[in-house]
């Protein structure tokens, strides 16, 4: 068993390392790419929400809607990089788990997706074909908010942490 084993990791070694001397570096950046090394990590969340494609796409999502949107992420941090889009997640003033909002971008295809939490409704505003076409950005966050974030400050039961 343990040689049945062992010849079945040589293959699969083997078979990576062809696999990974055939890609080789890559020289045709993947869409987006540029986007995400010049935002990823930023605090410039004003002049990302100026960029042409993602303004423009924010005030045809949102309409009427836009003004609440940026007054529930008024507190917030950097532009972050969940799950393959750009997000800025944030509250209103002393409004967390109440007035928060977050607005996800696809790099590759700038495509905007937002959310917002107001009054205890979740909003979602996006092109995509219903729930199931949102990214996993705006799902996340979405969990997050329904769970009141309370695995961030409590331990759940079921989660045991093994200091070594």
């Amino acid at each position: 068993m343990a040689a049945a084993f062992a010849a079945l990791l040589a293959a699969f070694a083997a078979v990576w390392g062809v696999a990974q001397q055939s890609a080789g570096p890559r020289d045709d950046p993947r869409p987006g790419d540029a986007l995400i090394d010049q935002w990823a990590g930023s605090y410039d969340v004003d002049a990302f929400f100026a960029l042409p494609g993602i303004r423009s796409e924010l005030e045809a999502l949102l309409g009427d809607e836009l003004e609440l949107l940026f007054h529930n992420l008024d507190v917030k941090g950097d532009i972050d990089l969940v799950r393959g889009a750009l997000s800025v997640a944030g509250n209103a003033p002393h409004g967390g788990t109440e007035e928060e909002a977050v607005v996800c971008v696809v790099p590759g295809t700038l495509a905007v997706h937002a959310a917002i939490l107001t009054a205890g409704q979740i909003n979602v505003y996006t092109r995509g074909a219903g729930y199931d076409a949102l990214p996993l950005c705006i799902k996340d966050w979405i969990t997050l908010v329904s769970a009141a974030y309370v695995d961030r400050f409590e331990q759940p039961g079921y989660v045991k942490v093994l200091q070594r």
